[in-house]
């Protein structure tokens, strides 16, 4: 198994990684939590807040990147309000964590981009990078005996160890600070890797199955998602199953 990750770089290394101006669209609340002093802390999906600046004309002949914050607090302020009818304080902290690999060089300048805001800004937030790369090993094709044995060990082998990451996170949603926080958690496209780590998210703490989470990240994402992507959330699902002895359905949607 350990040469799977390798693998699974390799592979990613020659997929090309869209990127993309923040888009309203893949802005989602996806969980809060009510803490004991008062604040409510949030936690959102999207894609790279960054916006390009142009002349006008021709992209291509003047652009500039910048952190789209406005835009990003803007879109999570509609999005809570409208689909859920909450609205977000006026004051708190983001803590913006890029979902990558490697980080590939496609990715740099958008981690060079958000690492210069935050320490630039560093009452408005603060900046972390998650390693996803996807498993490429797809548990339809896996036999019983070894599906069980591979979902018990899943944080050995899977180089995402989401039963770590999902911990990780609701700690981050569940911890009480002096202002309310938002969890920003986005890769580049809001759609891949994203889409494996929120279908994970929403399977552990919301009670969903793997078609639904599934199914709301292809329709956030406007496409099914990467394989690789769609497998780890797969193995996760099965760890549940297994490990946690969770009462959930690991079948995928078709597609």
């Amino acid at each position: 198994m350990k040469y799977i990750n390798i693998l699974v770089f390799l592979l990613l290394c020659v997929t090309f990684v869209k990127s993309s101006d923040l888009e309203s669209r893949k802005v989602h609340l996806v969980d809060y939590y009510q803490l004991p002093n008062g604040n409510t802390n949030y936690f959102f999906r999207g894609n790279e807040p960054k916006k390009t600046l142009s002349n006008g004309i021709n992209k291509s002949n003047y652009s500039t990147a910048i952190l789209a914050y406005d835009d990003l607090v803007e879109y999570m302020r509609n999005n809570s309000q409208t689909v859920y009818g909450i609205t977000l304080p006026d004051q708190f902290y983001i803590i913006d964590i890029k979902l990558v690999t490697g980080p590939l060089p496609s990715e740099l300048k958008d981690v060079e981009l958000e690492q210069n805001f935050f320490a630039a800004e560093p009452q408005l937030g603060e900046f972390h990078m998650n390693q996803t790369f996807g498993d490429i090993i797809d548990p339809q094709f896996v036999s019983k005996d070894n599906l069980e044995k591979y979902a018990t060990s899943l944080p050995t082998w899977s180089k995402d160890n989401l039963p770590l990451r999902m911990r990780d996170y609701h700690n981050i949603l569940i911890t009480q600070r002096d202002l309310p926080v938002v969890l920003y958690v986005h890769c580049e496209c809001g759609c891949d890797r994203t889409g494996e780590v929120m279908a994970s998210y929403v399977m552990r703490f919301k009670g969903w199955n793997l078609e639904k989470a599934l199914e709301w990240d292809f329709q956030i994402a406007g496409r099914v998602i990467n394989f690789a992507n769609r497998w780890a959330a797969q193995w996760y699902c099965l760890y549940l199953y297994y490990v946690e002895k969770f009462d959930i359905d690991c079948n995928p949607p078709p597609l």
